[in-house]
């Protein structure tokens, strides 16, 4: 069986795990505050002068339920030298409320002028950040409580001279995201495979077939999140996979081989939208051909990859187009042929299928 991430599958095992995934008792939707005339930071605090290691960043939109567990699950690190930003995306059930019940000297709440997406609030939290580094957390996730300590421990290693550090990450979702389950109980799967070799330093052949690294699960320098431009607010899915591609150009990433991120997998992710995911694809590959030209022989799996998601949402023709571009840069692999045909095939049938039936 196997778990589906971002047009990816992974291995999973069978694993019986809570269904009560422990909010912190905040559950109850809350009256919205509001969205304010302008982005405003509150704190009732002098901040120190001096700043901390490390910021974490946490954009949120209506998680009044989640909110504190992923906040909980950050002040729980054992590495404590950090600052906690919230940046609340105009929610209307009173996330930022919710937030603002938890009481720590650490913990900064920002409010966005309006709804802009969680890319405009991640990078509204890198320019408002103080540490060197930045670390993402989702509001509906959370982290072990060596997670920070462990990737840090990774950069400050002697010798070390990365950019970025990743971490493996534990993803459960129901039997409706497994493949091949028909158990209805709760699985879980781990990103990366933990099978697999690390993959770690250049990334980028690796990361244009495959979603190696979620945002929760990175920590990067922040003049390097600044000098990349930080998120891309036009892409609707694949948004960590599009940034790192970007980020990995800049330097060496290393990789903590553990699973340190727990992540509550939705059947109605972004990154289960066929349409949107295949139209992010399209837009990373016109905006890093040059890059991804450089390495074929992903390239041309991208390209089947992409079919194969253009196939499932019937778009025939698509395929065939993209099976063609994956045929043009490795003409010798019989698969990428097969599925040609295949797809020429259903769409004939359909093409002949009477309207309305």
């Amino acid at each position: 069986m196997s778990l589906r991430k971002n047009g990816f599958s992974f291995p999973q095992s069978c694993i019986r795990v809570p269904s009560d995934r422990g909010f912190g008792g905040v559950n109850a939707v809350r009256p919205s505050l509001g969205c304010p005339t302008g982005l405003h930071v509150m704190t009732d605090r002098v901040l120190p002068a001096s700043p901390p290691a490390v910021s974490v960043v946490i954009p949120a939109y209506n998680r009044a339920a989640t909110i504190c567990a992923a906040m909980e699950s950050v002040l729980r690190q054992t590495y404590a030298d950090f600052e906690l930003l919230i940046v609340d995306d105009c929610s209307s059930d009173g996330t930022l409320d919710a937030a603002a019940r938890l009481s720590d000297p650490r913990i900064r709440l920002i409010k966005s002028p309006e709804n802009a997406g969680a890319s405009a609030a991640r990078n509204r939290g890198v320019h408002e950040a103080r540490g060197k580094w930045i670390a993402f957390q989702d509001s509906d996730d959370e982290w072990l409580p060596r997670k920070l300590e462990k990737q840090m421990a990774r950069l400050a290693a002697p010798g070390a001279d990365h950019v970025a550090a990743y971490c493996g990450m534990m993803v459960i979702g129901t039997h409706e995201d497994v493949e091949g389950s028909r158990s209805g109980r709760p699985q879980i799967g781990y990103v990366p495979d933990p099978n697999a070799e690390v993959i770690e330093g250049d990334l980028i052949p690796t990361l244009i077939t495959t979603s190696l690294v979620s945002t929760q699960t990175l920590v990067v320098r922040r003049d390097v999140m600044l000098e990349i431009g930080g998120f891309d607010e036009e892409i609707r899915a694949l948004i960590d996979w599009e940034c790192m591609l970007r980020l990995a150009q800049v330097g060496s990433v290393a990789c903590v081989d553990e699973p340190l991120v727990l992540q509550w997998f939705s059947p109605n992710s972004i990154t289960r939208d066929i349409p949107k995911r295949i139209a992010s694809w399209w837009q990373a590959i016109g905006k890093h051909g040059d890059l991804m030209r450089r390495h074929p022989r992903h390239l041309a799996r991208l390209y089947y990859i992409i079919a194969g998601e253009e196939r499932r949402a019937g778009n025939y023709a698509a395929a065939q187009a993209a099976l063609r571009k994956a045929l043009a840069l490795q003409p010798a692999r019989p698969r990428f042929w097969a599925m040609l045909g295949y797809a020429g095939l259903r769409g004939a049938f359909a093409a002949m299928k009477p309207a309305g039936r």
